[in-house]
């Protein structure tokens, strides 16, 4: 006597244990078009100077494009280097002064065909393969000599804690759209600069700190990074959670983050119509945060200086050459 079990398993179609043609093909096809998009992420016609010496940390410096600010950042990031591969990058360009300061100091040179700093990153990263942690930052960021050292140690230190699970650190940065307005308020001037600059919205463009030549002077006269190094350290350390897309102009993070994320995102379409595609890998990492549930944080416990945004650096070059003790303490 059958079971009713047993009737309606008679009843199902009998499936074939091997996908169909039409299922094959379709799979290959997938796989053709996911191997293609990595390697158009990964790979470009590039020129690189190698020094790697197979480092856990990498730092790699995107460079190329402002060179009127290498004398004073140069010294300063050399200054501040721990143990680790240097590479310096250059987007769509070679620099022979910047291949010859490598060559100098024993750091890789890489220059790409296509300049995209997603992609380029995409190569840099590739080729480091050895590094478990990156330290990225931008050529406009004056550092202090514990500023990428502390950065890696805030990182482990957070990550140890358990709260979250980072998908970046950064230091504070007082010219930033995040950063400005905590930092402003733990110093008691956060009323100075809303009398003369509006309200200090968090936000990451279109507000006088990214805009006004005034502000950014403003910013680095009170708040000069080894001045405001040396009041944070008589405070208690702060880990901040940024809910909005922060300027990546220094940060900390690990290479199996970046792999997780699929790599930064290339816009090929975007780059073969002539578009910019700068600030793609800022959008794609401070997205992948979100997504993935790996928080941005800022740490209180390590300063950075950025030099100025888009609108202000004419402005700003004119005042480093006018006063420059206010750039060098």
């Amino acid at each position: 006597m059958m079971r009713d079990t047993d009737r309606l398993a008679a009843k199902m179609p009998v499936r074939n244990a091997k996908p169909s043609l039409s299922s094959r093909a379709y799979g290959a096809v997938k796989a053709i078009a996911l191997a293609a998009d990595t390697r158009s992420k990964l790979h470009d016609r590039v020129t690189f100077d190698d020094r790697r010496s197979g480092a856990p940390v990498l730092v790699c410096m995107l460079a190329g494009y402002k060179a009127d600010l290498w004398s004073l950042v140069m010294p300063r990031f050399k200054a501040a280097l721990p143990h680790a591969d240097v590479c310096l990058v250059s987007p769509g360009t070679r620099n022979e002064e910047l291949a010859t300061l490598c060559r100098t100091e024993g750091w890789s040179y890489l220059s790409t065909a296509t300049n995209d700093v997603s992609l380029a990153q995409n190569v840099c990263y590739r080729l480091h393969d050895k590094a478990d942690m990156i330290v990225k930052l931008d050529e406009d960021m004056v550092l202090l000599p514990n500023t990428i050292s502390d950065l890696l140690l805030e990182y482990k230190r957070i990550k140890a804690e358990g709260m979250v699970d980072p998908g970046f650190v950064a230091p504070m940065i007082p010219l930033n759209g995040f950063c400005y307005r905590h930092l402003l308020d733990m110093l008691g001037l956060l009323p100075e600069y809303e009398a003369l600059f509006g309200k200090a919205k968090l936000a990451t463009s279109g507000l006088a700190i990214h805009t006004n030549p005034a502000a950014a002077r403003w910013i680095w006269e009170r708040t000069a990074p080894l001045a405001v190094a040396a009041q944070l350290d008589k405070m208690d350390v702060r880990h901040l959670l940024c809910p909005i897309q922060f300027s990546i102009g220094v940060i900390a993070f690990e290479r199996a983050f970046w792999k997780s994320m699929g790599y930064f995102d290339v816009h090929r379409h975007k780059l073969l119509a002539g578009m910019s595609t700068l600030g793609g890998d800022e959008a794609c990492l401070c997205a992948a945060t979100m997504v993935m549930s790996r928080p941005i944080v800022v740490t209180t416990a390590v300063v950075a200086g950025h030099f100025s945004f888009g609108p202000q650096y004419k402005e700003m070059l004119a005042l480093i050459k006018a006063d420059p003790e206010m750039f060098t303490h």
